[in-house]
């Protein structure tokens, strides 16, 4: 059974939906809900979500934001080589092509304050706008300044704006020597074994039953589990046995 997400500031439908597409993060996702707050008030400036590869950061954040329409910029320090390209991801997503425009060819941290400011007196937020920044720590290798900054963009841009880093490693291993405001914390464990056969268990193929997909589920992780936890990973395994196993059973040799 889902369990139930509640938060004043949002209707019960849009929760019992983004519940549903987060079994055994439900608990997490209602933290940060509480750490995020009332839509139409002031969020506290940045908040630093942390856990392995594949503990769920990535598909809570999303659920959250497209499920409750949140005004979001999404940015991958991947794929964002540069601090240029950041801005102005941040900038198209807020306020559209022409604000993306405005940065020179080598922006400063001070021409993205001054056009986000300029941007939003024309357009002011009406409820919290939120920064996620996908692999956070490869941050620590861009200017020394860029960092501290986000972390107070709210303060600087003068705007109802968090910033929300996700990242591998713990914020004691992140934190800059120089000093900088200090973000909210929230970890995500990694999923249990009981957990991790909740979820492969409901990607079943149609073709098996419930039972026999749980039991395939069990003995899976009976084999990967003490050297493999990482969900993804493990859903393809379960994807290719699957496959394999079904192949087999059209033929005629796999019985239930």
């Amino acid at each position: 059974m889902t369990a139930l997400l509640q938060h004043p500031g949002y209707e019960e439908e849009r929760l019992q939906r983004v519940a549903e597409q987060l079994p055994c993060r439900e608990v997490q996702a209602g933290l940060l809900l509480s750490l995020m707050g009332q839509p139409q008030q002031y969020s506290y400036p940045s908040i630093f979500i942390y856990g392995h590869r594949a503990s769920g950061k990535s598909h809570v954040m999303h659920v959250l934001l497209k499920e409750l329409e949140l005004p979001h910029a999404t940015v991958s320090c991947v794929e964002c080589v540069s601090v240029a390209l950041l801005f102005e991801q941040v900038l198209l997503s807020f306020f559209g092509c022409d604000a993306a425009s405005l940065l020179p060819h080598s922006p400063s941290l001070s021409d993205f304050v001054r056009i986000y400011k300029q941007q939003c007196s024309q357009s002011p937020a009406k409820q919290t706008r939120y920064i996620v920044m996908e692999k956070a720590e490869l941050l620590r290798d861009t200017d020394a300044n860029l960092l501290p900054a986000l972390l107070r963009l709210q303060e600087l841009v003068e705007d109802n704006i968090t910033v929300i880093l996700l990242s591998e490693i713990a914020w004691d291993k992140f934190r800059p020597n120089t000093g900088c405001f200090e973000p909210l914390l929230l970890h995500f464990p990694d999923y249990s074994k009981g957990e991790l056969q909740q979820i492969l268990s409901q990607d079943r193929h149609p073709s098996y039953s419930a039972e026999l997909y749980s039991s395939y589920i069990n003995i899976l992780l009976g084999v990967f589990y003490s050297v493999c936890r990482d969900l993804r990973e493990l859903h393809h395994l379960s994807s290719v046995g699957a496959g394999a196993a079904n192949g087999e059973k059209e033929q005629g040799p796999l019985r239930e």
